[in-house]
């Protein structure tokens, strides 16, 4: 009986048992569950890469780049923008793409690349293919297109459907109007989104500004430490997409300002194809660009390119380059460089930067620097006289030829000339003979004089690439190959043996139109950023004083005189202002940069005066304007090959045409050459009315009475009896210097003018 009353108890016990041990495992599996938890967050090496692999997956770095500044003339225009262009590369292997994921709608696919296309036939039209050069395609082309690249195995992953990149408003607008542009379809595609860079005055000023040309890269912008598949803490490069750019000029100089800095934004993935902007720490806009303010006057830039490129046409040169200069400032306010083509005399563009980067022979133009040399170290003045008996002088060792017999004003030889002569008649003897014997026996006296005018030296342009001239002095290789002061000082006086760019010869000029105070050429105005001046650059004084100021008078007096009609071959008459010039003529002995054909096969055969030697000549001209008051220094100058097709080569017949199209420029269209008009509260009338040549009556051979008149009227009377006329002062004809009624003989045919207020 006892046995039959425990049976109960020892069941109940037994399923109590069973309920403790499954109490035990229940528990045993929540601590390792615990244990395993706590062992993931704490201590297993793993965690990180799983992380990364995941955000990895659902997440991306989109790069946010930063709009490039302009280049702007001095007003500013734009000489160089960005303009933001933009891509869809489709990926018609995408889930969107695929009929699978419209099961619904299995025909949506085709119906919205279908709509995509009609869309795509009207905007991308038959004009605007022409406009911009590309195969116009019908919306049945569009679509075959389209079905072509979906049901290909291959070749379809990365497809550009534009036939050109479009403009931030006309993406604006696709991404709103265009089926599967709209996203219709989903995330079937990537945009591409690059700056372009355009020039809206195509080359005008091109080897200021220079060139930037992007290209697509992915570049390394982090490094942090992750673990390896041995869970080993190893450094990762983090990598991004961006543009490289290959720049020069202003666009090199200023590249880091102008490029800005792009910024980021972390991006997660919400569906196939489909991503949202999410807060991150790491997250930045970009910062746009600086622009850059030149000095440039764009419609000056754009006359002096395109008379400049009328000469170089018509004379077939090589090359040529037009400057104009602000005297107290330094502004460079027009810089062309122009270069033949492949077939010379055609298709001028601004290829090289010769103004900066071609050392030349000056010729004349240096006469200015020995005029100086001889006022201030040379023990001269300005009436000091040379003996020039003829036209061909033996100096030292080299005979010195003069292309013309000097003569006075009544056509008498001038045997013995000045200074000022000798540079009024540009006599080559003249110069050879005052700089040899005057620094024969010193000759780093002179080298050093030049020096210190920073002939051989950086005048601030290095940046632009800027050659330094060459002065050969007695220590140099040059000075020894070329023989010494009796062959080397002959020829330095005129101009020959030296070498220098352009730019420095005029660099030279302004300053001796800034009073003997010369200053760097600037390109470069200020810097703005969103609207706000954020630096002015400054100008940049070189030397604060290059002579005297009575060698500054005297150096004008010959500028003045050198001005004058007879020696400018009357190519700059009628000018609107007085100006002081120096033309120069050298021939050039060694090659230059340049794609014409004509000019490789030249330097080929050789340079020289032989009879199948190549000719080529450097013809310049610099002037200064108004004499009275300088404010602006101009340079023009050709380089070309003698021919017998075109035989100019003259500095004064080469570079006159564009040096009036400046001078004419600058004077109808700047204030500071005209005098203010203040209004004064008083009432004027007129006292006198000017003579008008109508009512004036002329006989032939007679000197007509032009008292009183207008320039033009008078100068056209004048010259219509054949008289020669030269002027000065402005307003009405006060007095002439022959009597009217004077009989007009050989000897009595040049008058000369005064005009005032």
């Amino acid at each position: 009986m006892a046995e039959k009353r425990n049976r109960p108890s020892n069941a109940k016990e037994d399923i109590i048992n069973r309920v403790y041990v499954l109490y035990a495992i229940f528990i045993l599996l929540g601590l390792c569950i615990a244990a395993r938890l706590v062992w993931i967050q704490v201590a297993d090496k793993r965690v990180e890469q799983h992380i990364e692999v995941m955000n990895n997956n659902i997440r991306k770095i989109e790069t946010l780049y930063a709009h490039r500044g302009a280049i702007l003339t001095r007003d500013g225009e734009p000489l160089a923008m960005t303009n933001r262009r933009y891509q869809p590369i489709f990926d018609f292997k995408s889930q969107g793409m695929s009929t699978e994921f419209h099961k619904k709608d299995p025909a949506k696919i085709r119906r919205e690349l279908r709509l995509l296309a009609n869309q795509m036939a009207l905007f991308f039209s038959k004009s605007d293919a022409a406009k911009h050069g590309y195969t116009y395609r019908t919306a049945d082309q569009y679509y075959d297109f389209f079905i072509e690249k979906l049901e290909a195995e291959r070749d379809n992953r990365n497809v550009l459907i534009f036939p050109r990149t479009v403009v931030r408003d006309e993406w604006e607008m696709m991404r709103r109007n265009f089926p599967v542009i709209n996203r219709s379809l989903g995330g079937v595609y990537e945009v591409e989104d690059r700056d372009i860079r355009i020039r809206p005055y195509d080359d005008l000023a091109l080897q200021l500004i220079g060139e930037c040309r992007g290209e697509k890269a992915t570049i390394p912008y982090d490094t942090v430490m992750r673990y390896d598949r041995d869970s080993n803490l190893v450094p990762k490069v983090l990598y991004r997409d961006t543009i490289l750019r290959r720049t020069t000029a202003v666009e090199k100089i200023y590249d880091s300002l102008l490029a800005g800095e792009n910024g980021f934004n972390v991006q997660q993935r919400i569906a196939n194809g489909f991503w949202v902007n999410i807060d991150d720490p790491s997250n930045r806009k970009p910062t746009d660009g600086h622009n850059v303010v030149t000095t440039i006057d764009g419609d000056l830039q754009q006359i002096a390119t395109e008379s400049l490129r009328r000469k170089l046409e018509e004379e077939q040169a090589s090359f040529g380059v037009a400057m104009v200069m602000e005297v107290a400032t330094g502004n460079m306010l027009c810089l062309v460089n122009l270069s033949s083509g492949v077939v010379r005399g055609t298709d001028y563009q601004e290829r090289i930067n010769h103004a900066m980067r071609t050392r030349l022979t000056p010729g004349s133009t240096f006469k200015l620097v020995s005029a100086m040399a001889l006022l201030e170290i040379g023990g001269g003045t300005i009436n000091t006289k040379v003996n020039v008996p003829d036209r061909v002088a033996r100096v030292g060792r080299r005979d010195v030829r003069d292309e013309h017999t000097m003569r006075d004003e009544d056509g008498d030889q001038i045997t013995h000339p000045t200074l000022m002569d000798g540079f009024a008649h540009s006599s080559n003897i003249y110069f050879s003979k005052a700089i040899y014997d005057r620094f024969k026996d010193d000759p780093s006296k002179f080298t050093s004089y030049l020096e210190s005018l920073l002939f051989n030296k950086d005048i601030g342009l290095s940046q632009y690439g800027a050659k330094i001239g060459r002065v050969p002095s007695p220590a140099s290789d040059t000075w020894r190959v070329n023989g010494g002061p009796d062959l080397v000082f002959p020829q330095m006086g005129y101009g020959y043996v030296v070498e220098i760019p352009p730019i420095q010869t005029l660099t030279f000029y302004n300053g001796i139109a800034n009073r003997g105070k010369m200053v760097a050429p600037r390109f470069i105005d200020r810097l703005e950023h969103d609207g706000v001046v954020t630096e002015v650059l400054p100008t940049v004084t070189l030397i604060e004083r290059m002579c005297s100021e009575q060698t500054v008078n005297d150096l004008f007096k010959c500028l003045k005189a050198a001005a004058t009609p007879e020696r400018t071959s009357f190519k700059l008459r009628g000018l609107p202002v007085n100006i002081g010039c120096k033309t120069g003529t050298a021939q050039l002995w060694g090659d230059f940069s340049s794609v014409a054909k004509a000019d490789l096969k030249s330097f080929t055969e050789g340079l020289g005066n032989g009879e199948n030697q190549h000719k080529y000549y450097f013809g310049s001209l610099v002037a200064v304007m108004p004499i009275e008051d300088p404010k602006y220094t101009i340079m023009v100058a050709v380089a070309k090959e003698k021919t017998t097709s075109h035989p100019t080569y003259y500095g004064i017949s080469l570079s006159a045409e564009p040096m009036c199209d400046i001078i004419h420029f600058i004077y109808n269209n700047y204030p500071t050459l005209h005098a203010s008009v203040e209004p004064t509260g008083v009432t004027h009338t007129p006292t006198m009315l000017k003579r008008d040549h109508t009512s004036v009556g002329s006989e032939a051979g007679y000197v007509p009475d032009v008292v009183g008149m207008g320039l033009a009227d008078a100068l056209y009377l004048l010259e219509q009896q054949g008289l020669s006329v030269t002027h000065t002062g402005v307003g009405r004809v006060k007095s002439q210097s022959i009597e009217p009624n004077t009989p007009i003989t050989p000897h009595v045919n040049r008058v000369h003018i005064t005009l005032g207020l």
